[in-house]
């Protein structure tokens, strides 16, 4: 059988002829076309010959026993199917009458016996152009209908009036419909009826919810399947115009899954939201109650400065200052581990006890002995409390300090440099029963003017997005390069230029002490005396 385009390609001819001399003539002008032939003695046995070898042509005799060639060729063209196979009647009949009624049977072409064999090679080559040319337009057709089958979408063409001209088996399945179930059907009968049904040259402006012509347009409307079930159906229109009349595709979707997915999803974001309020309203209540434990109105001394940023919503750096009745100003920076509110909690149980014994004016290292042993039976394993604490005299000029767990505490000079420094030489508050040399406080001389520093580790460590921390070094000098009062607003300005947006790791919070007697103290002092 031919294979291809090429008009010299090899064709399987079937030669349909009761005179063996005929039959023999045609063998030979095909063997020398380079054809392969097969043979029928009469029309019976021209269509079974067809039914079983498919050939590509059929030459035709029409005066033939048991069935001439009229009807053969009638039968021959009934059936087939979408493969055309040419026919072409040769015979002695010559009058005009023969040929019409040889055309009129079905035949492609007429040739009057004797035919010469420059005269048939010439017919040969023509029905092989043309029998190339359809097969190219069959494989083409096979190869369009094979992707409409193929995808997933349902795809249905329709003519003016609304009627579906074809569908493949996707929109098929979608409608519950047997493959070109379709055919035949009103496009509207796959829409559930909304009101008045629109007319039907209206249709595609219906299906696309636009003028018609517009391409590439989505509409969402309420498809129904053959036993009346109702889905979501995305449609989308394009109009084509084919031999001037109007023909449009139709890309269907049923958007059931999606649909339900965008419930779920709004139902979870629903269910996220009023869990995020509801997280939102209990973190802001345990805000407000920590918040209310610790002495703000202390914290407005103004000798005191400081600052607290936290990584979260709540901080695990506590800054807490108070004034003993002797006048003495207590002051502590305390960084639990960890942060957030896990962190917050574990800071909670030191202020009752902070409070108390400063309102009783205890000695820094017994606030201290106290303040672990609270921690130490409060906080689980692993957990633990770093603390600088500061106890200032009553005139300014003399510090106590202890430290455990933080960073450094340093004495700020006048100058604005670092004058001494006091390492963290304790064990952080909580980790283990203290005893009494765990508790032992330093002491220092200090002039009006200076200023304790204290910090935690987040302040040092902050790290931006190049992996460079902010580091002593830089804190030092940006102390020194502002007066007093302005070095805690200088210090959070820098860090954020520093971070540059990123998200600190750690809770940052400093804690700046002026070296100067508490407003009241001279008059303290002479109540006393």
């Amino acid at each position: 059988m031919m294979t291809d385009a090429n008009p010299s390609s090899s064709l399987t001819v079937l030669v349909v002829d009761d005179a063996a001399t005929n039959r023999n003539l045609m063998a030979a002008f095909l063997a020398r076309l380079g054809h392969e032939v097969i043979f029928a003695v009469d029309g019976v046995d021209a269509l079974e010959c067809f039914a079983a070898q498919r050939p590509d042509m059929v030459l035709m005799d029409l005066m033939m026993p048991r069935m001439d060639g009229f009807e053969a060729t009638r039968q021959l063209r009934s059936r087939q199917d979408m493969a055309w196979a040419p026919i072409i009647i040769m015979s002695a009949l010559n009058t005009d009458a023969d040929i019409v009624a040889g055309l009129d049977a079905g035949a492609d072409d007429y040739l009057v016996k004797p035919v010469s064999f420059a005269v048939f090679a010439a017919k040969m080559r023509t029905m092989a152009r043309l029998l190339g040319m359809e097969r190219r337009q069959r494989e083409l057709l096979e190869r369009m209908q094979a992707i409409s089958n193929g995808v997933i979408d349902g795809l249905v063409t329709f003519d003016e009036r609304g009627i579906i001209r074809s569908a493949n088996p996707a929109a098929s399945r979608m409608f519950a419909c047997a493959d070109g179930g379709l055919n035949g059907l009103r496009v509207t009968e796959l829409v559930a009826p909304r009101g008045e049904r629109p007319p039907y040259r209206l249709l595609a402006r219906d299906l696309a919810g636009s003028p018609v012509g517009a391409d590439g347009v989505v509409h969402q409307l309420d498809g129904q399947r053959a036993d009346g079930t109702v889905f979501p159906l995305e449609v989308g229109v394009t109009e084509l115009h084919l031999d001037g009349q109007p023909l449009y595709i139709g890309v269907l979707r049923d958007i059931s899954e999606r649909i339900s997915q965008q419930a779920a999803m709004a139902d979870h974001a629903y269910r996220l939201q009023r869990y995020h309020d509801e997280q939102h309203r209990e973190q802001e209540l345990a805000r407000q109650i920590m918040g209310s434990q610790i002495d703000a109105e202390a914290l407005r001394d103004p000798r005191i400065h400081f600052t607290v940023m936290p990584a979260r919503r709540f901080s695990g750096d506590l800054v807490v200052a108070a004034r003993s009745p002797s006048g003495r100003l207590f002051a502590m920076l305390a960084d639990a581990t960890g942060h957030g509110l896990t962190a917050a909690i574990s800071v909670q149980p030191v202020l009752p006890v902070f409070y108390t014994l400063v309102a009783r004016d205890e000695p820094l290292a017994q606030l201290v002995g106290d303040l672990n042993a609270v921690l130490h039976r409060s906080l689980p394993v692993g957990r633990f409390v770093g603390a600088a604490l500061v106890c200032l005299s009553g005139d300014g000029r003399e510090a106590e300090i202890w430290v455990g767990g933080v960073p450094e505490v340093a004495v700020i000079g006048t100058d604005g440099r670092v004058r001494q420094r006091f390492p963290s030489d304790h064990v952080p508050l909580g980790v283990v029963n203290t005893a009494a040399e765990g508790c032992q406080v330093a002491r220092c001389a200090v002039l009006p003017g200076e200023q304790l520093v204290m910090y935690s580790d987040g302040v040092v460590e902050a790290t931006n997005d190049e992996a460079d921390s902010f580091g002593v070094a830089r804190l030092e000098q940006l102390l020194a390069a502002h007066p007093a009062d302005g070095r805690i607003e200088a210090l959070r300005i820098a860090l954020a230029e520093h971070l540059a947006g990123a998200s600190a790791h750690d809770d940052m919070s400093a804690l700046l002490l002026d070296c100067a007697p508490s407003s009241d103290f001279f008059g303290l002092w002479d109540a006393m005396i």
